[in-house]
């Protein structure tokens, strides 16, 4: 198992023209100053920040050195290794150089449970200097030892692309929570190498929370994080105000229209509903590129069983349902995607829409 000196006057090289890596690595400083500090007892200066692309030191400090490629924040794996005087730390991408820092402080025992929380690893050793590494840390993967460095160095592999990350808030109470102190969530969020925040549709239509939405955007961009919109909401598009006056756009079920779960897709007046109410929504998101229309939690096949519904199974009729918003959201907001959830070889013949993409499994699930 390789070790870090954390009381060495490091130097960290990082790249300022790669979008969304400064915060990440300030942070990567300031945490190595506090790991110092608890080995010495005292208040350890934090490590130079220099710029990558300049000579590097000369006088013998030892480096971090931050790099990536040049791929888009879709690519957000990571590899680092470490030597004695030497860390690399890799990204495909900035969002995957951030998540490669993270990853190393997570391997060096840093944890962040809640937002503006953090735990430092415990020092087993009066006065100890050194930490050990493991080979898996938040979003790390497992693979142990490191195929293109000299035997002395220890990591965790080449870079490859985990799976990208989304949070997903549980429910109203989490929200508010949330919104409560945005930038510490979106810090938090960071840290825990989150790819994406989702928000509720509804949340961006506020005045008050889309405020709050925009000023996390801003915030989650500094760490290469993006916001999407939308989660379980694809009912959303067919508000249940209009049951009233609009009864046969809901879903029917044993001969009775109900409320509880998503609509008659089949119905042209639902159509129009989403044609209305879906613009609204898609361009209370402003620039987010990112929608998710899944079905409500636990009813996935609850959908209509009216004459002209019973033609098409659940996952049809869910097609059905997603096509419709995807043609809006062209119009509204040309070049986003639609993700939506659907089963291998559930959904039949009905062709989808260019900018529609399957999550076998959702984020909450």
């Amino acid at each position: 198992m390789a070790n870090f000196y954390a009381s060495k006057e490091w130097v960290i090289l990082f790249p300022p023209d790669v979008p969304g890596i400064k915060k990440a690595a300030e942070d990567l400083s300031q945490y190595i100053s506090l790991l110092a500090g608890l080995a010495d007892g005292l208040v350890q200066k934090p490590p130079a920040l220099m710029d990558a692309h300049g000579p590097e030191p000369s006088d013998g400090l030892p480096l971090i050195v931050l790099n990536c490629d040049g791929y888009g924040p879709e690519r957000n794996g990571f590899s680092w290794r470490t030597g004695p005087e030497r860390v690399e730390i890799h990204g495909e991408s900035g969002r995957g150089l951030c998540n490669g820092i993270y990853g190393f402080l997570a391997a060096l025992g840093l944890s962040w449970p809640a937002p503006g929380e953090s735990i430092l690893p415990a020092s087993q050793v009066a006065n100890l200097r050194v930490y050990p590494l493991s080979t898996a840390g938040t979003g790390a993967g497992s693979a142990a030892g490191n195929v293109f460095a000299p035997s002395s160095w220890k990591g965790n592999g080449p870079a490859a692309t985990v799976p990208w990350k989304r949070f997903v808030p549980a429910g109203k109470k989490e929200l508010q929570y949330i919104f409560k102190k945005p930038n510490v969530f979106v810090t938090w969020a960071a840290r825990r190498c989150y790819d994406a925040l989702v928000f509720p549709l509804t949340a961006f239509a506020s005045r008050r929370t889309g405020r709050k939405l925009e000023e996390m955007r801003k915030a989650a961009a500094e760490y290469g994080m993006s916001l999407e919109a939308g989660g379980r909401e694809i009912s959303t598009l067919v508000p249940r105000k209009f049951f009233l006056l609009h009864r046969d756009s809901f879903r029917m079920d044993e001969g009775r229209r109900k409320t509880d779960h998503h609509f008659c897709p089949t119905n042209p007046g639902t159509i129009d509903i989403i044609a209305k109410e879906g613009a609204k929504l898609f361009r209370a998101a402003g620039q987010t590129k990112v929608f998710h229309l899944w079905p409500d939690k636990g009813a996935d096949r609850a959908w209509c069983s009216c004459p002209t519904c019973r033609a098409f199974t659940p996952a049809e009729q869910n097609r059905i349902a997603v096509n419709a918003a995807a043609d809006v959201l062209a119009k509204v907001n040309p070049g986003a995607s639609v993700t939506f959830s659907e089963k291998p070889d559930e959904g039949g013949n009905i062709p989808l829409r260019h900018s529609l993409f399957i999550m076998e499994k959702l984020p909450d699930e």
